[in-house]
């Protein structure tokens, strides 16, 4: 999985175990899982990387189609290793690619990474290209993640994730709340070029409200839109990136606004879409769990509004739940099962996303698997 952030690659290792259910309990909850994150890393990317990503969707046609080529095998190469390294046997590899254009509104999106060359690496199948399906089929092609969360994790949970993006499951609804280390990581490199993000949110907790900034943001349109509804680069440039670049002070100051705004949309987001009960609890991951300016301040916004939820986090999902549900989406895949929610996505129908790549040594392939109760 890499995100929106486009700060590195995160390779687990997983398994899933169906189990079995009661008939009462199939008929509420048709599918129980549990997994495993046996082993985990992040690859950062290197500057090159990183400048090349951030740059494609202003490049020519050729450069971008070399450089979907050229992710394909950076992917494909990192995974060997990664397989070679840990001396893990996999059954199946899942991977996301890298979003460069995002836009259910125009009825596309684009993660590259192309999966043919990444599955010449491979001895397994590959899944890929998980979202166009639901955009073709009237959807917004995201969040995809609530399907996982939906079928891993207990009932009552609610879900925030402090990506490049920030997202909110709660029960069947799940939605964008806007834009997070996409523009606080833009910030710290006009802060400092060699900073890349603010650490602990360190330079944000050092400056000062802006009040008109903090007006701006808080008016945006979209944020009056109900879900669902999905945020991508292009927004964050057209919209907010000329807010930041037109107010007036200092990126301390700029960057301590916009913390403020991230935990009051997702305060208010929460407010309206989250039930009051006191047995909720809301597991927030992502790489903003990092930034501890940002976690206390939703802590302290939390409070203030009078939400009693339960805050947690767990270690190995703040870095890897995203990349581990990928990979249990495309289990669903290649099992012949849908995985996209249409309460969440918006669209006209469930689907078996994502696009299936073969191995030179696969011969002969047959959908679906035959399920088992196990898989890595």
């Amino acid at each position: 999985m890499s995100g929106t952030s486009m700060d590195g690659v995160d390779l687990a290792f997983c398994r899933f175990t169906e189990c079995p259910t009661t008939e009462d309990a199939e008929k509420s909850h048709p599918n129980n899982w549990s997994y495993e994150i046996l082993k985990a890393t992040t690859l950062p990317f290197t500057k090159d990387w990183t400048e090349k990503l951030k740059s494609l969707d202003t490049q020519s046609a050729v450069l971008f189609a070399r450089t979907d080529v050229e992710f394909g095998h950076y992917l494909g190469s990192s995974v060997r290793a990664f397989i070679q390294d840990t001396g893990m046997n996999p059954q199946f590899v899942a991977s996301h690619g890298q979003t460069i254009f995002h836009q259910p509104e125009n009825t596309f999106t684009t993660q590259i990474g192309d999966g043919e060359t990444m599955a010449s690496y491979l001895q397994v199948p590959l899944v890929t290209q998980f979202r166009n399906k639901d955009i073709a089929l009237g959807g917004q092609g995201a969040p995809l993640v609530p399907f996982g969360e939906r079928l891993l994790f207990p009932s009552g949970q609610l879900f925030l994730n402090l990506g490049g993006i920030a997202n909110l499951t709660c029960g069947d609804r799940a939605f964008d709340v806007c834009v997070c280390n996409m523009a606080l990581n833009w910030m710290a490199e006009k802060l400092s070029p060699e900073l890349g993000y603010d650490p602990d949110g360190r330079h944000a907790a050092s400056g000062h409200i802006i009040p008109t900034l903090l007006s701006s943001l808080e008016g945006i349109d979209w944020y009056q839109s109900p879900p669902p509804k999905s945020l991508g680069k292009e927004w964050f440039e057209s919209i907010i990136l000329p807010l930041l670049e037109n107010e007036g002070g200092s990126w301390e100051d700029k960057l301590a606004t916009y913390s403020e705004h991230i935990a009051n949309r997702l305060v208010h987001a929460l407010s309206i879409h989250a039930s009051r009960s006191d047995q909720d609890s809301l597991l927030v991951s992502g790489g903003g769990v990092h930034n501890s300016h940002l976690v206390q301040l939703i802590q302290k916004k939390l409070k203030e509004a009078g939400n009693h939820l339960q805050v947690s986090t767990d270690p190995m999902l703040t870095d890897y739940k995203e990349a581990m549900i990928f990979a249990f989406l495309g289990l669903q895949t290649l099992l012949g099962r849908p995985n996209t929610l249409t309460s969440v996505t918006g669209a006209k129908q469930p689907c078996i996303g994502g696009s299936i790549h073969l191995p030179p040594s696969i011969q002969s392939f047959q959908l679906p698997l035959t399920p088992c109760h196990s898989r890595s």
